[in-house]
């Protein structure tokens, strides 16, 4: 088990420059009240991969408290090596009274009290990428993942990036095909592997990297499969905040894409999707906001 309390910051593993620290300042000590509401719960970030914005740094932080106030919690389970040029940035944040701490945990540390009450006191909890899976194995049906959850409902800021951000759903892709090897050349029914992620965005199914590496097939063959769920693809660079009202906002460079396929009449054989109508696709470009309950989508200058 290992709890670092050497200020690593959020952004110093995000992101590889100077830019960093820049985007750090300008974070401010408190967020807009449009943004949050801690009575009810917190907001959710995920990334699609790649480098994360430092717009989106900066929300992340902001919702956490700002600088001089933020208490984040960084998780990089879902890898087996750590990024050392992180180690280079954290020496000039120490200034920045960024108070983060690397929590680097097996599954027999993330059940214990000691482990549960350290992670008590944070107001930001960021999971890095890998392995979706490496962070589902560790956490699930703990108690550090019970404290998260409480902090979440209590107003805290939830996030990850590329595997950190497909771990947020309650059914997650693993990434891994049910039978042969390497991407998914098509769509079809049964094709995906999915297993149980935390829960944060219940009643979605979010694939990363999505039009950097044309993952089309993968995401609307698991949706196609369970049509309760609505896909989101989300870009490298690019984020979906999930706000206590319960809408989808894009922050980033990129797209996010939705499919939305709750209400779609679907013909299939007993092998693959033969077809499928009235499915909706949202393409939302950053300030899009998709609100779920609703189907509806407000597109910025529209």
């Amino acid at each position: 088990m290992e709890f670092t309390s050497e200020p690593l910051g959020l952004i110093a593993v995000l992101l590889r420059h100077s830019l960093i620290i820049f985007g750090l300042l300008l974070a401010g000590p408190a967020c807009s009240e449009g943004a949050r509401d801690s009575t009810l719960r917190g907001n959710l970030i995920i990334v699609g991969g790649g480098d994360t914005p430092v717009s989106v740094q900066e929300r992340f932080v902001a919702l956490a408290g700002g600088a001089g106030k933020a208490r984040i919690a960084l998780f990089p389970m879902a890898s087996t090596a750590f990024d050392e040029e992180a180690r280079e940035v954290m020496s000039e944040l120490q200034k920045l009274n960024i108070d983060t701490h690397l929590v680097n945990i097996e599954r027999k540390d993330a059940d214990t009290e000691a482990t549960a009450r350290f992670l008590e006191g944070f107001s930001g909890y960021w999971f890095l990428g890998g392995d979706q899976n490496r962070l589902a194995a560790t956490l699930l049906g703990t108690r550090a993942l019970d404290v998260i959850e409480r902090r979440y409902q209590e107003g805290a800021v939830v996030g990850g990036t590329s595997a950190g951000a497909a771990v947020m759903t309650s059914e997650m892709l693993t990434g891994k095909p049910k039978s042969g090897k390497g991407e998914f050349p098509a769509i079809a029914r049964g094709s995906i592997d999915v297993g149980k992620g935390f829960g944060f965005l219940p009643g979605a199914i979010v694939d990363q990297h999505f039009l950097k590496r044309a993952r089309y097939n993968r995401l609307l063959s698991a949706v196609l499969d369970q049509p309760q769920l609505i896909g989101v693809g989300i870009d490298e660079e690019t984020a979906l905040q999930v706000r206590p009202d319960g809408r989808w906002e894009v922050l980033g460079n990129s797209y996010v894409k939705v499919i939305d396929a709750r209400r779609a009449r679907l013909t299939h054989d007993r092998k693959s999707i033969v077809g499928a109508g009235n499915i909706r696709l949202h393409l939302l470009p950053r300030g899009g906001v998709f609100d779920p309950k609703k189907g509806e989508v407000s597109l910025p200058g529209g």
